[in-house]
C-alpha cells in the first residue's frame, strides 16, 4: 500500500507539472459556423503575439494567456470568412495570424520529439540536420531555424511555417497563411512583406480585421495576442488584458456552370459505355 501511495504522489505531481506549463489547447470555433462566433479571454498579453515576429522568435504559451489557448476551426468547401479581434480594456493593440492546419493538444516548445527540435534531451541548443534549410541559408519564417547560432526564445513564428511536437510524441507542421498587424517584417531579396496590413491601437474597442478572405477546405487555427512591446519585463506581462476574437463564415457557392459541366461529362461517359457494350 505504501509503494502504491507513493506511485499516486509521483503520478499527480507529473499530471499536475504538465498542466500547470499550460501547454497548447484550443477554444474550437465550430465546423462551417452559419453565424457569427464570438470568444472572450480575459488574460492577453501585450507582448505574446509581437514577440514572434523577431529573428529568436517567441513562446507558444504566451499565446492567448497563461492558459495558451488558440482557436481553431474547419471548413469543409471554399468559403469567404472575416476575423476580428478587438480589445475590451485598453493597452493590448491586438494582432492576430490565421495558419492552415493545427496543432496536436499540449503542443509546447521544446518537446523533445520535434523533428526540428532545437534542442537535445538535456536542453543543449544544437544544430539539427533536419532544421537545415535546404538553400543552406537560413531565411526569414521559412520555417527552418538556426539552432547552432541562435538561442530561441520558443518556436512561435507569427510570420512563417513552424511545428511543434506534444508529450504524446504527436508532431505536426502549420502553414502560414496571413498575419494582420501594425508589426511588420520584410524580405526584399525574395520579394516578400508580412504584416504591416493593419493598425496599432490601445484604445478599447479597437483591434485588427481580416474581411472577406476566400479560404479552401481544411482545418485552420488563429494565433492571437498583443504587439504593443516586444519584452517579457513586468510592464508588458502586466496586468493582462481582455479581448474578443470573433469568426464569421460565408461559403462560396460552386457556379452552375461548374455543374452544367459535370452532368455533361457524366453524359458523354455513359454514352461511351454504352457504344462500346
Amino acid at each position: 500500500m505504501i509503494i502504491i501511495s507513493r506511485l499516486f504522489a509521483v503520478c499527480s505531481i507529473l499530471l499536475f507539472s504538465f498542466a500547470a506549463q499550460a501547454h497548447v489547447s484550443f477554444t474550437d470555433l465550430g465546423t462551417d459556423p452559419v453565424n457569427t462566433v464570438s470568444h472572450t479571454l480575459n488574460q492577453y498579453k501585450a507582448y505574446g503575439w509581437v514577440d514572434g515576429t523577431d529573428a529568436d522568435l517567441g513562446d507558444s504559451h504566451a499565446i492567448g494567456g497563461v492558459s495558451a489557448r488558440w482557436y481553431r476551426f474547419t471548413l469543409t468547401q471554399a468559403s469567404n470568412v472575416d476575423i476580428s479581434f478587438i480589445q475590451n480594456t485598453s493597452g493590448l493593440d491586438p494582432a492576430f495570424t490565421l495558419y492552415k492546419g493545427a496543432f496536436y493538444l499540449g503542443a509546447h516548445d521544446w518537446a523533445e520529439y520535434d523533428y526540428v527540435n532545437p534542442v537535445d534531451d538535456d536542453f543543449n541548443y544544437i544544430a539539427s540536420p533536419t532544421d537545415s534549410d535546404p538553400s543552406g541559408l537560413y531565411l526569414k519564417h521559412s520555417g527552418y531555424r538556426d539552432t547552432a547560432n541562435i538561442e530561441y526564445e520558443g518556436q512561435f513564428d507569427a510570420f512563417g511555417d513552424w511545428s511543434m511536437a506534444n508529450y504524446a510524441d504527436q508532431w505536426t507542421t502549420i502553414q502560414y497563411v496571413i498575419a494582420v498587424s501594425g508589426t511588420s517584417d520584410s524580405d526584399p531579396s525574395r520579394g516578400l512583406v508580412w504584416g504591416g496590413n493593419g493598425n496599432h491601437s490601445t484604445a478599447i474597442g479597437t483591434g485588427e480585421t481580416l474581411s472577406n478572405f476566400l479560404l479552401g477546405p481544411g482545418v485552420y487555427s488563429i494565433a492571437a495576442g498583443g504587439e504593443r512591446c516586444n519584452t517579457s519585463a513586468a510592464s508588458c506581462t502586466s496586468p493582462n488584458y481582455r479581448a474578443t476574437l470573433s469568426l464569421t463564415v460565408r461559403p462560396v457557392p460552386v457556379p452552375g456552370a461548374v455543374w452544367l459541366f459535370g452532368s455533361v461529362l457524366a453524359g458523354f461517359g455513359m454514352r461511351c459505355r454504352t457504344r462500346n457494350a
